[in-house]
């Protein structure tokens, strides 16, 4: 697939800890009930040094935090380990996506100074966010965030569309060019199986229900009506881009689509990842080094022209009838 002095891209799973209980995330089942098979870990400063040698450090262009399960401004070292990027590679472009829902206004402040690229995950207004980004608080984010920007920090509002906030769209883009975020995106879930999401309390009640809108439906639609025994090429975005996922319990996997931490053990793709003969190799047992001896990538790649591995399939799979890669 590639080889380790190629690497130029290290997508980084600081913590799989949060503090948010959003319903469609693994961390939880619907919101309300935590996921029994996820350990809460995290990756300290002296692991980060030990795995990520300055010479490895000096050869990459990019390095941005973002999870499967957790956020990295709950971790103690997240400051420790941007500053210690940024100080052995002065031109790397770091990155975080956060709900941003927690530190102080000088942690904020900091990370401003480290020139980290923000995208903050802010679904609608104080009346309509924490529905589905339950446990964080939108006064504080958006306080977070004005800090950080005010503090020359550029930041990203990317805003989730459901039928409960798809009205104020209009609205959260005003506000994101007052409050001087350099760009607003907004994006339709696709994670939609039932037409709607009945979010639950700890206790396994329902507290409300999420819809999606129509261009969520529609995508959906679309999606799981491709079959994946119809795809016919597989156009890997992470070997383009030489990228690495790095999780937070150490795992090294191309991308964090084929990391399975914390996952149901039923799940589709991990019995067809394990099946195949596929364990993730672990920072903690092995250097970068010793991984990449193992040719544990150029075997996910040789599944491609034969049986690719369902993630692959569905993530970058080509199929000829739509001609197109759904992500």
């Amino acid at each position: 697939m590639y080889k380790l002095d190629q690497i130029k891209e290290i997508h980084l799973e600081l913590t799989n800890k949060c503090q948010a209980s959003c319903p469609m995330c693994q961390r939880n089942i619907q919101g309300g009930i935590a996921n029994p098979w996820l350990i809460e870990t995290e990756i300290t400063i002296d692991q980060f040094k030990k795995w990520f040698p300055i010479p490895f450090i000096k050869q990459l262009t990019k390095l941005f935090m973002c999870g499967n399960s957790g956020d990295a401004i709950v971790a103690k070292d997240t400051l420790k380990v941007f500053q210690y990027v940024r100080e052995h590679n002065s031109n790397i472009e770091l990155g975080l996506h956060t709900n941003g829902s927690a530190q102080s206004e000088k942690w904020w402040e900091q990370l401003a100074k480290l020139n980290v690229f923000v995208t903050f995950g802010i679904d609608g207004l104080a009346d309509t966010h924490s529905l589905y980004r339950i446990g964080t608080n939108f006064d504080k984010i958006i306080n977070n965030a004005t800090v950080f920007i005010q503090s020359g920090g550029l930041a990203r509002w990317h805003m989730l569309v459901f039928e409960h906030n798809k009205h104020q769209i209009d609205e959260c883009r005003s506000l994101s060019e007052k409050l001087g975020f350099s760009e607003f995106v907004q994006k339709n879930s696709a994670r939609f199986r039932d037409g709607h999401l009945p979010v639950l309390t700890k206790e396994g009640k329902t507290s409300h229900i999420i819809y999606p809108t129509e261009r969520s439906i529609d995508i959906s639609k679309k999606l799981f009506s491709i079959k994946l025994e119809e795809t016919k090429k597989i156009n890997c975005k992470v070997k383009k881009d030489k990228s690495l996922f790095v999780g937070a319990d150490g795992s090294v996997t191309p991308c964090c689509w084929l990391d399975y931490t914390g996952t149901t053990p039923n799940t589709f793709s991990l019995v067809d990842y394990k099946d195949q003969g596929f364990v993730n190799p672990n920072l903690n047992t092995q250097s970068f080094e010793d991984i990449f001896e193992s040719q544990f990538f150029n075997r996910i790649e040789e599944t491609w022209s034969n049986k690719p591995l369902r993630a692959c399939t569905k993530q970058c799979g080509e199929v000829d009838k739509a001609n197109e890669q759904f992500r």
